[in-house]
């Protein structure tokens, strides 16, 4: 029998999403599995082991968490990395969980996490799909020196943030240009803040796309309200759409890529032919496809990284 560990963030209560429901899943196939709170993680002389408890019930939206005890995860078959916990620790977190790679499987691998998750890779991959002209420094007026060449519009946000925060429309004519660029770098100048040139078409939408296995499994459509974010947390619209022939093909391109990189499950963040990030630690977009379609995605996309008896 097959033993996998999902690691999540640390919570009193359960949520419904990815953990949920591959846990509850891959129970269902008969496999031994594991929730863990990937800050509990922690090396025991040569072992790396974490606090978790094993999916015996179906784990229901808002239940208590069940109390947690010692596991070892050289043990298992599989890890999944479904949370990074707190930023301070991740550095440590990804090193213990390298070292395990070297073992048994990790999804998605340190690599693809350590590179994917931040925006510097991203922007050198122009053989395989379009990225929008993208800088870092921790320099605020080199920054804004290079909004003055440039020209146009600009997105400035952290190199790894999430869910929107921290993205400001600029351009080097913005009254608080400088006062957000300074902010963006700290005050001791040792933060990198990135630069993007803003995509227009963006104004039309943006597809969040779930890649699995290398291959689309499913879509839908952000379009932004309140400013100029198309996070669904930040207030965007959400609707169903296709992947016209065009998109579809390339993104199981660039699902090629992201296999090669480690990443077997990843959102796309697609304003066709841009690319404007990659989501490899937890890519949300399950539950949201459901509400919009009815289709659960959870058999398929478990289905296509290899999981066994997914129908």
């Amino acid at each position: 029998m097959e033993r996998f560990a999902l690691l999540i963030g640390d919570t009193d209560t359960l949520q419904d999403g990815n953990y949920l429901r591959f846990g509850n899943a891959l129970a269902r196939a008969g496999c031994q599995v594991w929730l863990c709170p990937i800050d509990t993680l922690r090396l025991e002389q040569a072992i790396v082991c974490a606090d978790g408890f094993r999916v015996e019930v179906p784990l229901l939206h808002g239940a208590a968490t069940p109390q947690v005890s010692p596991i070892s995860l050289d043990a298992m078959d599989l890890v999944w990395v479904l949370s990074l916990g707190h930023r301070d620790s991740f550095l440590d977190k990804m090193q213990l969980l390298f070292s395990l790679s070297q073992q048994i499987r990790v999804i998605n691998s340190t690599d693809a996490i350590m590179h994917l998750k931040s925006k510097y890779l991203i922007a050198s991959q122009s053989r395989h799909f379009r990225h929008p002209d993208t800088w870092a420094s921790t320099s605020p007026q080199t920054l804004f020196e290079i909004m003055h060449r440039e020209g146009g519009k600009f997105i400035v946000k952290p190199p790894a943030a999430s869910f929107g925060r921290d993205v400001y429309f600029l351009t080097a004519d913005s009254p608080n240009v400088h006062v957000i660029l300074q902010s963006m770098c700290g005050p001791e100048e040792d933060r990198y803040c990135l630069l993007q040139r803003y995509v227009e078409e963006i104004e039309q939408g943006e597809k969040r796309v779930l890649i699995a296995g290398g291959e689309p499994v499913g879509q839908y459509l952000r379009t932004a309200t309140r400013d100029h974010r198309t996070n669904v947390e930040q207030g965007a619209d959400v609707t169903a759409c296709e992947l016209t022939a065009d998109e579809y093909n390339y993104c199981r391109k660039i699902g090629a890529f992201l296999q090669q990189q480690g990443a077997a499950f990843a959102g796309i963040d697609l304003v066709y032919p841009w690319v404007l990030e990659f989501n490899v630690i937890n890519p949300g977009g399950i539950t949201t496809v459901e509400s919009l379609t009815g289709e659960d995605l959870t058999c398929r996309i478990l289905g296509a990284l290899g999981f066994p008896n997914q129908t």
